[in-house]
């Protein structure tokens, strides 16, 4: 036998849709911590997150002043698609606590 749809059973759904929508997707960016592993030159750049690696231009991603160094820490800013949007470097003081 079929249970159709009662109003009780659409409010418990809405209610759970609205808990994975604030606790579980993400959100519209994401930040996360990162290193570069090679300065950009005559190829692009290479950045690893979390165990994967992005390669990076300094004219489309690179936010800061100061040019990119192998072994600094940054700051990786991904949308909601994850891909990568801007990388900026983090203060040293932060990226010493961030180890």
């Amino acid at each position: 036998m079929t249970q159709g749809c009662n109003l009780r059973n659409m409010q418990l759904f809405a209610a759970a849709m609205l808990v994975l929508a604030l606790f579980r997707w993400p959100t519209n960016e994401t930040r996360k911590r990162g290193k570069v592993l090679r300065e950009p030159g005559l190829g692009p750049g290479l950045l690893i997150v979390e165990g994967q690696q992005f390669p990076f231009c300094l004219q489309d991603l690179w936010r800061p002043d100061l040019p990119p160094k192998v072994g600094m820490v940054v700051e990786a800013e991904f949308n909601r698609d994850g891909l990568l949007i801007a990388i900026r470097a983090v203060p040293e003081t932060k990226s010493r606590e961030a180890i």
